[in-house]
């Protein structure tokens, strides 16, 4: 029956019953060889054999949620980045030409939700990058971005804004984030696409929601006509946060959520990243059809007194900012997978 559903998938969406009985059929090994071999030959029929990797610059406003998500190491207190240090436009602009360097095409302009509106900040962040910079950006800090807005974005050339749910299921949101607003995010999604910008949009796996929810947020996606990359991300619990006794997500689990998801979202980019950023699961994210990747690429942010090193990469400090550019060994890593990349 698996394999029958699986052939079917091929050459047409399936359903969210099929969607369901993949999530509950496949548990080992070479039944997800076989859903991986399906949603890879989908994404090279679909969108091609090309991986994408975008640049990041962060964070660009503070994030006021109160309490903070309980996943975030926001809430064990140990990213002023995300409190009162986002970067300032200079730093802003360092990066940007630090990045476009690296050949990068896209960029992230991320941050955290700045509940009383971020529209300024975002808007001089984007000048900022187009000033120095040819990179396609987009934007992500949560549901700060009114309609209007939205549309001063669109017209700065701005090509995607992401709004993350997470999760759709409401009880496990307000377990997770309960100083968050599911329904401010949902609105967020709706006014992006009605203003005609891609709408970005992360699903997290392992913070309490089930195949159910998860197929039933797949197909949530499949109202926007705008949808342009949905990126699947797993929960790695942080020291000190209410959450750091949870069991980490199985990344084997995020690469069947995202198998399906590409199955279902035939066309769109289908990415991985946030908590799932390890550069050696990469070849486990191509496998499961995935495309694009938002943190692997070149990116600058804060200085944290804990960084995150990873062989074969370059690491810069200037000033107050440190440039990290992973592409020497993702590109590599890609690129032995049978991908192209689309750095320049």
């Amino acid at each position: 029956m698996l394999r029958d559903v699986l052939h079917k998938a091929l050459n047409n969406q399936i359903t969210q019953d099929e969607a369901l009985y993949i999530l509950n059929k496949v548990q080992t090994v070479e039944d997800f060889l076989e859903l991986a071999k399906v949603a890879s030959r989908v994404r090279d029929d679909e969108v091609g054999a090309i991986f994408k990797f975008d640049g990041f610059i962060g964070s660009i406003t503070p994030c006021t949620t109160n309490p903070p998500c309980k996943y975030c190491s926001r809430s064990a207190g140990n990213r002023p980045d995300f409190a009162e240090k986002p970067l300032t436009i200079e730093e802003i602009e360092i990066g940007a030409k630090l990045i476009d360097n690296t050949g990068t095409k896209r960029v992230e302009l991320g941050g955290g939700t700045l509940w009383s509106g971020a529209g300024e900040k975002v808007i001089e962040a984007v000048k900022a990058v187009k000033k120095v910079s040819s990179m396609d950006i987009w934007i992500n800090v949560g549901p700060s971005l009114n309609k209007g807005d939205l549309i001063k974005l669109k017209e700065l050339g701005v090509k995607e804004v992401c709004s993350s749910l997470e999760t759709i299921n409401p009880k496990v949101f307000q377990e997770a984030k309960p100083g968050d607003s599911l329904e401010a995010r949902m609105k967020l999604a709706e006014e992006i696409n009605e203003v005609g910008l891609g709408l970005k949009s992360v699903m997290m796996v392992g913070i309490g929601s089930s195949y159910e929810d998860y197929v039933k947020h797949i197909f949530w996606f499949k109202k926007f006509e705008n949808l342009s990359s949905v990126s699947i991300t797993g929960l790695r619990p942080i020291p000190g946060t209410p959450f750091q006794d949870k069991p980490m997500a199985n990344p084997l689990e995020v690469a069947k959520v995202g198998a399906v998801a590409r199955l279902v979202l035939r066309d769109v980019d289908i990415g991985f990243g946030g908590m799932m950023n390890d550069p050696r699961l990469l070849p486990l994210w191509i496998m499961a059809g995935g495309n694009r990747a938002i943190h692997l690429g070149a990116h600058v942010h804060r200085v944290w007194s804990t960084p995150i090193r990873h062989p074969n990469t370059i690491v810069e400090k200037h000033g107050d900012i440190e440039f990290v550019n992973m592409l020497p060994l993702t590109t590599r890593l890609a690129k032995e997978m049978g991908m192209e990349v689309d750095i320049e």
